[in-house]
């Protein structure tokens, strides 16, 4: 895999350049800028805090890979007609130059950020003392939890049909910064290096404040992605559900064992979640998700790990408003009442309103900004992974129908929706689960293709169905990356 200095200098050139007191003390500038990021601790964090800024563009988890291009691989939206620029992601056509762009930026921006965290890695170890050994473990396991996350979502749209070839092909997995060519590994030997990676992120947080104190504002160090003030840089502990916390690196556990086919080890993870951060995670209050002023859409106390996607509202704009008619993100009537059974759901309610412009579709409001700027609790914070999907992966592998049930029924019960499910129907009721929740946060698809799902309901109303096989779940890899292998 290609790999240039440009990205690391993009992506961890995250201080200023000083001028150096003895002008004959010159060195070469990617070694400068390497000092800078380790000699304090403030430059240390600040180096942090633009991979996770990196994270949230619309290259990846700020677009791509959760309110766009994946969802639109999910049949989440409607593309009516080939002048619709997102119809070609839509029709699984990844000839489409748009889908092209979308795919390969993903790739690119994917391994820049892994390449980034790597030389992260490698600059603690070679700069040690910065931090105290409490810090370093902290930064540490959110640098490897970030890692396994990236590859596994590159193994997830790129690599194959895992229940069906989980030996076949699939990605590189980057573990160091040489930026050496990387021979690409089986989709299993990716799962085996992601868990490894979640193991050690696991052991370096153990000691997270979140375990004890939950994500309180009043252990913190600011918000990621926002310009750190030197009082706040010796904080590592604020807003820890927007950095890759404790919680964070068991609930993808969940995730990628269940993805895997590992239903004891996810449900343990699931599990262990349900039971032990429920406390820092409560369910939105009725209140709060129906506030005039504030509503929150995404439920955000639910929030296990997020962004600060200080764009989130632009980003609302150019994919979902009215001002872009002809390739605006929305969808069906008719599908959104037939996903919706009732349409007192909270997630129908607060997230598809009908604007006052004389247009005749629901417009996407999830990432709509809020009256009370000043105050809001989760203004600019995206969710990337959330207490429902652990009651989802419980109910699919809890071997008791009854038990398992009752993980929907909870979920059912705090999103405004009445009466129990049939455990009969179970996997049914997951599914349509899975479609509610995750409006423009990009697993839909993904859900799909873990199940080998053999046909999908377009997103457009009159299209047939999909016949789904590996030529439509497997996202071909870029041509820059597969050129210059031959």
């Amino acid at each position: 895999m290609k790999v240039y200095i440009k990205h690391i200098i993009t992506l961890i050139m995250l201080v200023v350049l000083v001028s150096c007191d003895d002008y004959l003390d010159i060195k070469p500038e990617d070694k400068f800028l390497e000092e800078q990021v380790f000699e304090s601790k403030k430059s240390i964090l600040a180096a942090l805090n633009g991979i996770y800024t990196n994270m949230a563009s619309p290259e990846t988890y700020g677009g791509n890979l959760t309110m766009s291009a994946v969802d639109l691989l999910g049949q989440q939206y409607k593309t009516p007609g080939e002048n619709h620029s997102w119809y070609g992601i839509a029709h699984y056509d990844y000839e489409d130059p748009k889908a092209r762009s979308a795919f390969n930026s993903i790739w690119s921006t994917q391994y820049a950020t892994i390449l980034a965290l790597n030389n992260f890695l490698t600059g603690l170890e070679m700069y040690p003392g910065v931090l105290t050994v409490e810090e370093e473990n902290i930064v540490k396991g959110e640098a490897y939890g970030l890692r396994a996350m990236l590859h596994f979502d590159l193994l997830r749209l790129y690599g194959p049909v895992y229940s069906v070839s989980p030996e076949k092909e699939a990605i590189p997995y980057s573990l160091d910064n040489s930026g050496n060519t990387l021979e690409f590994l089986s989709a299993s030997e990716v799962i085996k290096l992601v868990l490894t990676d979640l193991e050690l992120a696991e052991t370096f947080l153990e000691n997270d404040a979140i375990i004890s104190e939950g994500p309180a504002d009043l252990y913190g160090f600011g918000d990621p992605g926002l310009e750190i003030l030197e009082s706040e840089a010796d904080k590592l502990n604020q807003l820890r559900q927007y950095r890759f916390n404790y919680y964070a690196v068991k609930a993808l556990q969940a995730r990628v064992n269940l993805y895997a086919g590992n239903k004891t080890e996810a449900l343990q993870a699931a599990k262990y979640i349900i039971d032990n951060a429920s406390q820092w995670f409560p369910w939105t209050d009725e209140d709060k998700v129906f506030d005039s002023n504030d509503p929150d859409r995404t439920f955000s106390t639910e929030v296990i790990f997020g962004l600060i996607n200080t764009d989130l509202y632009g980003r609302q704009i150019d994919y979902f408003t009215t001002n872009r008619d002809q390739d605006v993100l929305t969808a069906d009537y008719s599908i959104l009442l037939s996903t919706f059974e009732t349409l007192q759901d909270y997630r129908f309610t607060t997230t598809w309103i009908v604007p006052q412009s004389g247009r005749a579709y629901h417009l996407f409001y999830k990432y709509a900004d809020v009256a009370n700027k000043d105050h809001s609790d989760f203004r600019f914070k995206q969710p990337l992974i959330r207490m429902t999907e652990m009651y989802y992966i419980a109910a699919e592998t809890e071997p008791d129908p009854a038990v398992a049930a009752e993980y929907i029924n909870t979920v059912r019960a705090n999103r405004g929706v009445a009466g129990d499910i049939e455990p009969s129907n179970l996997q049914n009721e997951i599914f349509k689960e899975y479609k509610k929740e995750f409006y423009g946060e990009g697993q839909l698809f993904f859900y799909y293709k873990r199940l080998n799902v053999p046909t999908i309901n377009s997103g457009t109303q009159g299209v047939s169905p999909y016949t789904m096989g590996a030529d439509q779940y497997v996202v071909p890899l870029p041509l820059s990356e597969t050129d210059y292998r031959n």
